[in-house]
Parts: C-alpha cells; sequence; structure tokens
C-alpha cells in the first residue's frame, strides 16, 4: 500500500471517529431536551442564532432541500419550540420564530457545542488550528471542484 492511501485513509478514519463521538456525545446532551439528531439540534440553533429567517433561507445556510428542512422544522414546532410566521408580502414565505422554551434549548446546544469544542481542541495551539483549518479547506475546495463543481 502506497503511503498516500494510508494517509488518506488514516484521514478518513479519523474524521469519521470525530463525527461519530460528537453525535453520540450532542445526542446524549440533548436527550432531555427530546432533541435526538445533530440536524434537528443545528435547525434550532441556526434558527437561533438568524432569529425571523426565512424557511429557504435556513434551507440553504444548512445546505438542506426543503423537504428536509421541513421535517426538521415540524418536528420542533411539535416540541414547542419554533412557531413559523408568515411573511406579510409574501405569503409563501415562513419566518422561523423560536419561542422562549426553544431559546433556553438553543442556549443549551450553545454551552454543549462550547464544551466540545472546549474538548476538542484542548492542547492544540492557535497556529495548529489555524494550519488544520487551512487544509481542511483546500481538501473541501478540492472535492467541490472535482466532483461538485458550481453546485458546491
Amino acid at each position: 500500500m502506497d503511503k498516500s492511501k494510508s494517509v488518506t485513509e488514516t484521514i478518513e478514519m479519523t474524521m469519521s471517529l470525530l463525527v461519530m463521538y460528537w453525535k453520540r456525545f450532542f445526542e446524549k446532551a440533548m436527550e432531555k431536551y427530546s432533541i435526538r439528531t445533530v440536524t434537528t439540534g443545528a435547525v434550532l440553533y441556526s434558527a437561533y442564532l438568524h432569529e425571523g429567517i426565512v424557511q429557504d433561507e435556513l434551507g440553504r445556510i444548512l445546505n438542506m432541500d426543503k423537504a428536509y428542512i421541513t421535517r426538521e422544522l415540524n418536528k420542533l414546532s411539535e416540541l414547542g419550540y419554533i412557531v413559523r410566521d408568515k411573511d406579510e408580502n409574501d405569503r409563501r414565505k415562513n419566518h422561523i420564530i423560536v419561542t422562549e422554551k426553544g431559546k433556553k434549548v438553543a442556549e443549551a446546544i450553545g454551552q454543549c457545542r462550547e464544551e466540545w469544542i472546549t474538548a476538542e481542541l484542548s492542547g492544540i495551539t492557535d497556529g495548529e488550528q489555524e494550519v488544520f483549518l487551512q487544509i481542511l479547506t483546500k481538501m473541501v475546495g478540492n472535492i467541490q471542484a472535482n466532483f461538485f463543481g458550481d453546485e458546491g
């Protein structure tokens, strides 16, 4: 096996482990709020950060198609974490409003993220973080250019 293939497999496995551990950590922390997936949490947290965002724009930010974002928002609505408010000028648009109950959960998500990031970056210098981010950004650019073109 050549070295580049071995390194690639190691990178892929390590990234997969990070994602798996993050999901496990997040889902356990959010269990008491009935947030069962990282994706549902991401939708709520993003709606919280962008109060009043239009549903379609939230889908674009999170790279989710309309049907998927609708399902996630339906779950959050059933839990009482968000409400949809029709746009006064365009009744096809829904603005997402996070309820007081939802804001408490979104703040818990923020705390969960901070705890994860602190643990994840423990012992890694700012310089190492910057180099790592540059490398990941190049990798994403390579994949977009080679496989996804303009749709990225």
